[in-house]
């Protein structure tokens, strides 16, 4: 037993995509000695020398790049494990391809490797004409290849091998009764080791019952390949979770356990620690001999067995988070750690808004962004290159191996690790305030993309304060009057958002109006099917569904944490957006209209938060995070409790509308209780990824910056989408209310697929972002057009919200603003300040306020998406009723003068008060019956902000049952076009009077 290698426990870098660089793989090996692990696999599948181009020998750079690799490895007492593979083009029985592999094998043994593994993942089983004409199977052809090269390399003590069949769901029937793995189990070589990845290619669980079977037709114990953290199938979920799922006492039935992690390395820390404290606890286990009743001590070689203790997720994740808090706060210290934050700007020193081209790309200060972040350079692919066909792989019912599916997520890139020594886990990290700094850094320079411009909506009403629906419209008010009583301007809380720096967002230039189309509104109403019933949870332990939730009773509320607070604590007024200070309290605090009232949206100072925004990240935001990316088959607790208030709010949305004196109006009191819970969840949320982009160090920022992004866009969407239903939300009378007929999506339009339990969990897309956009009406069509992250995070905060009363003067100040203009044209707009308002939104906040909603920041709105749902009626209004007020009120010969700047918009404006409206044709109402437009100020540079405004007017559309929205474009504003195409709209075909300039874009929905 002393010759036995010891037990190889550590991580393989196995997926697909973007390989580390060189330096990640280092601070990688100080890691894994600080946790005890012992083990590395080179295997980056998309590095070009190791499998698609694996016949071509190693450059003389490349080669003491891979040397000096395998020395650092050495250093830190690591086993550097090179795997090469060779099955994709292989001729198993060409000499000359045995020749080149051995060759290659060589050179790497004489760079100093001792240890090899050969993988036949991921491959096409069947075998060409020259290699049947040997092999009677692909199992003798594969065990061939390997017992050759493993004595042409000595027979090394450490020689691994990956069979083609490698777990359990692709083997035909099953392990047992695989002909391939029989036939591998009885011709392979004992001293090579075979590697597995258990019961699916990302195994939820493993046990010893299940490896019996497997080490019963292998005829000896696997190697885990341990794909739990794998994260290249999906682009939108990467795994931050303790490692769980593995039965105590798995290392008597195993040679070795290699993690194959996340893409991004600063996410893999958490499950290379806790991996680490796994093995120490089964080191423990095996030490003992009731135990195992195996000789395993001897196999372990040199390790060090602890004293024995079972091991416990939940204390792994403790102690990693700690150790994390120090490591991250220690990168983020060292030279070049953080990258440069933009200049903030106070709400007296806002940047200037410019009228600008939508959707260009801006720097705002190029001084600090004229090269990529540090660590980047070191990024690429060592010694090799990266092959560009493996650059996008489609999804194929064949899995990958290591990732499941052939899909990298090399969306994201990620610089190297800054930090030469891990920090030994301090304890006292682990003291920090657990409350959340809401600092922010405010509005960028500009730079700038915009200001848009627009069409028009159908007549319905505001909802008064109370959430009761009115008969009329309630008056706004006028230009820059939007003042309290004591004359200071009125701002809204603010729920917290970060973010930003490119921008792709609309300007619509101003065009001509439609006229009216003959004929009554189509109706836009749909029957409401029968519910397709309760939907299977995500794992059978998570007891929330997809299905509607049961109402929560006030004696659940009382004792259940998640529960809305019972009709008498909260009251049954309406819901309101939420201030920075409330969104600090607990998730499930409530705050009244009367409180928002006086909590204006204002920068939240240091004292308020606790800390600078520049503060070291705390443990309990480093937990947030944790939980919002737990693992493949599990929720962490943030994300389980943001989907199930979300899905209650869903499923039991017609509560809303009840008459406050209805028997049942508690209904609606809890309904708005449980909303601004989630609120308050989606707030925190929000305000972490402000705090995680200002305090983070720049390797994990650009790491995980992109993940936290797109749940923040995602909670920014739904949070006004709950705001708009509880007092927004307008419709026809019916048997059920006012309100009741407009929810047929809840049972119809967004029910999610089915899963099985033995469903691979790339099937189950996006993760907590994915299930949160299925909740929404729109659903996951909308995720067909992916933005990708700014190239320069920013901390910058947001507000989505449904529009306010007060929001008018507000909204026109940032039209006026927007214009960049000649002071000519400033002195006319002085004498008219609302004439640009006017042309862009009046008709919306006149016709169709119940259809808007606002983007605000720390200064105030930013940007609008308005919406009419009857575009034909609300057409028809706008010109017999809007059009000849407005006409009075400018006259036409305002806009006349000599070429100024910003002379042409005015001209266009007055134009388009006094001409004629072109009308839209009735095929495009009759399919396309809603109007959209949307609008941003220059210095939103955020294009997920521009992308949330959408897609919760989008969503306040289809609730209402509306199949598809249009809106006009100029051909010539091609930023403009590029934004609305990426949110699925398409030029109509159709021509449209004699505007040849304009286009009518559409989207089905």
């Amino acid at each position: 037993m002393a010759g036995r290698p010891r037990f190889l426990c550590g991580v393989v870098e196995g997926f697909y995509g973007r390989p580390w660089s060189m330096e990640q793989r280092k601070l990688l090996f100080q890691w894994l000695k600080h946790r005890g692990l012992n083990c590395y696999m080179y295997a980056p599948k998309d590095e070009l020398k190791h499998r698609l181009l694996w016949r071509e020998p190693y450059t003389e750079h490349e080669a003491v790049c891979m040397q000096s690799l395998i020395e650092a490895a050495r250093n830190q007492g690591v086993e550097f494990v090179f795997a090469i593979s060779a099955g994709q083009d292989m001729v198993f029985s060409s000499a000359g391809d045995r020749l080149l592999l051995q060759q290659k094998l060589r050179q790497v043994a004489a760079m100093g490797c001792c240890s090899f593994a050969l993988l036949f993942d991921d491959i096409d089983p069947c075998m060409c004409q020259a290699d049947r004409d040997v092999f009677p199977s692909l199992a003798q052809a594969h065990a061939s290849v390997a017992n050759e090269v493993y004595q042409e390399l000595g027979q090394p003590s450490v020689f691994l091998f990956c069979p083609t069949e490698y777990c359990s769901s692709l083997c035909s029937p099953s392990p047992s009764q695989s002909c391939y793995l029989q036939t591998i189990g009885q011709e392979l070589l004992p001293g090579i080791s075979v590697i597995w990845t258990g019961p699916k290619v990302v195994s939820q669980e493993l046990s010893a019952a299940l490896l019996e079977e497997v080490e019963g037709v292998l005829r000896r114990r696997p190697v885990i390949w341990d794909n739990l953290y794998a994260n290249d199938y999906d682009c939108r979920r990467v795994f931050l979770g303790p490692y769980m799922g593995r039965a105590p006492g798995l290392m008597p039935r195993l040679h070795g356990l290699l993690l194959n992690p996340n893409c991004e390395l600063q996410a893999s820390f958490i499950p290379i620690h806790t991996l680490g404290t796994w093995f120490q606890s089964e080191l423990g286990s095996c030490a003992n001999p009731d135990h195992t009743g195996m000789e395993m001590v001897a196999a372990l070689g040199d390790s060090q067995c602890p004293k024995e203790r079972s091991y416990s997720p939940q204390e792994a994740l403790e102690l990693a988070l700690c150790d994390w808090v120090a490591e991250i706060n220690q990168q983020a210290l060292e030279p070049g750690g953080r990258t440069p934050g933009h200049p903030g700007v106070g709400l007296k020193g806002r940047p200037r808004l410019q009228y600008g081209t939508a959707g260009q790309e801006v720097v705002a200060n190029p001084e600090q962004h004229d090269s990529v972040p540090s660590g980047a350079d070191q990024h690429g692919p060592e010694p090799c290159g990266v092959a560009p066909e493996e650059g996008c792989r489609k999804v194929t019912s064949e899995p990958e191996k290591g990732s499941g599916s052939r899909i990298p997520s090399g969306s994201q890139q990620s610089p190297t690790g800054d930090g030469d020594q891990l920090a030994t886990g301090s304890r006292e990290c682990c003291e920090h305030s657990s409350s959340l700094p809401a600092g922010a850094r405010s509005g960028q320079s500009a730079g700038i993309p915009m200001a848009t411009k627009t069409l028009l909506s159908p007549g319905h009403t505001m909802s008064s304060s109370n959430g009761a629906n009115t008969s009329q419209n309630l008056p706004l008010p006028t230009s820059d009057d939007a003042m309290t009583g004591n004359g200071s301007p009125t701002q809204f809380p603010s729920s917290t958002q970060p973010e930003a720096i490119r921008a792709d967002m609309p300007q619509t230039p101003p065009g001509t109006g439609a006229g009216t189309s003959p004929g009554p509104p189509a109706p836009l109403s749909e029957g409401t099917g029968a519910s397709p019933g309760p939907l299977a949870p995500l794992t059978d332990d998570i007891t929330a569904s997809f299905g509607p939730l049961a109402p929560v009773t006030p004696e659940e509320a009382g004792s259940n944490p998640t529960a809305p607070v019972t009709p008498e604590e909260t009251g049954s007024a309406p819901m309101v957006p939420l201030s920075p200070k409330e969104a600090r309290t607990s998730p499930t605090s409530q705050m009244t209209s009367e409180d928002a009232r006086t909590s204006p949206m204002a920068l939240v100072t240091p004292e308020e938060a606790g800390s600078s925004p520049t503060a070291p990240l705390t443990v309990e935001e480093v937990r947030m995070l944790v939980e919002l990316f737990y693992l493949p088959y599990h929720h962490g607790a943030l994300a389980q409790e943001i989907l199930e208030h979300f899905r209650w709010l869903r499923a039991n949305s017609l509560s809303v509308g009840v008459p406050a004196t209805a028997p049942d109006a508690c209904g609606g009191a809890r309904w708005r209780g449980r909303a601004q819970s989630f609120q308050l969840l989606c707030a925190q949320t929000c305000r972490l990824h402000s705090r995680f982009v200002s305090a983070a160090s720049r390797a994990l920022l650009y790491d995980l910056h992109p993940y936290l992004w797109d749940i923040r866009n995602m909670l920014l969407a739904a949070s006004a989408f709950v705001l708009w239903l509880d007092g927004h939300l307008l419709c026809d009378p019916g048997p059920k209310g006012t309100w009741g007929n407009c929810f047929g999506w809840c049972q119809s339009i967004t029910a999610p697929v089915l899963l099985g339990r033995d469903a691979e969990p790339w099937v189950h897309r996006g993760g907590l972002f994915g299930e949160l956009q299925a909740l929404l009406p729109v659903g996951n069509s909308y995720d067909l057009f992916y933005h990708p992250p700014p190239l320069f995070p920013s901390s910058q905060m947001y507000l989505l919200r449904p529009l306010l009363p007060l929001d008018k003067g507000q909204l026109y100040r940032m039209c006026r603003e927007s214009l960049d203009c000649d002071p000519k044209v400033a002195e006319i707009l002085m004498a008219h300040p609302d004439l640009l308002g006017d042309r862009l939104l009046g008709p919306f906040l006149s016709l169709s306020p119940e259809y808007t909603f606002v983007l605000e920041d720390e200064g105030g709105p930013c940007g609008y998406a308005a919406g009419a749902l009857h575009a034909e009626g609300f057409l028809q209004q706008r010109d017999s009723s809007w059009l000849p007020a407005i006409r009075d009120k400018y006259p036409p010969d305002l806009g006349t003068g000599g070429p100024a700047l910003g002379q042409d918009a005015l001209e266009e404006a007055v134009l388009f008060f006094h001409a004629e409206p072109l009308a839209v044709p009735l095929p495009v109402l009759r399919r396309f019956p809603s109007l959209v437009q949307l609008g941003t100020a220059p210095g939103v540079l955020d294009i997920g902000a521009s992308r949330s405004l959408a897609l919760c007017l989008l969503s306040a559309l289809r609730a209402n049952g509306s199949r598809g929205v249009f809106c006009q474009v100029s051909d010539a504003d091609r930023q403009q076009l590029s934004f609305y195409s990426k949110l699925g709209f398409v030029a109509l075909p159709v021509a449209w009077g004699s505007s040849p300039g304009t286009k009518l874009l559409g989207r089905l929905l």
